[in-house]
């Protein structure tokens, strides 16, 4: 069981770290060093966020969702709930 919570941690962080890269790459094009403005993006979609969406027609990167934060926060919840129900190795 430590392993699959070992897995679903590993998943859940490198899952993050894409979801940073993503959201980095696609904002940072249309704001440059502003970006850290579109921060609210990274985890919910507000009103702004979906008007840069309509700008990604010209983009490279595609559209970032909030969901591949949601997807990593619950792989890393999961991993932390398998991980505390493991029983103990001694």
């Amino acid at each position: 069981m430590a392993k699959l919570a070992k897995y679903l941690l590993i998943a859940g962080s490198v899952t993050f770290l894409g979801a940073v890269a993503w959201w980095y790459a696609f904002y940072q094009q249309f704001l440059g060093d502003k970006v850290k403005m579109a921060s609210d993006c990274f985890y919910f979609s507000r009103d702004y966020c979906v008007l840069a969406d309509a700008a990604a027609l010209v983009s490279r990167v595609p559209v970032y969702s909030p969901v591949a934060f949601w997807s990593a926060v619950g792989l890393l919840a999961a991993g932390i709930l398998v991980l505390a129900a493991a029983p103990s190795g001694r």
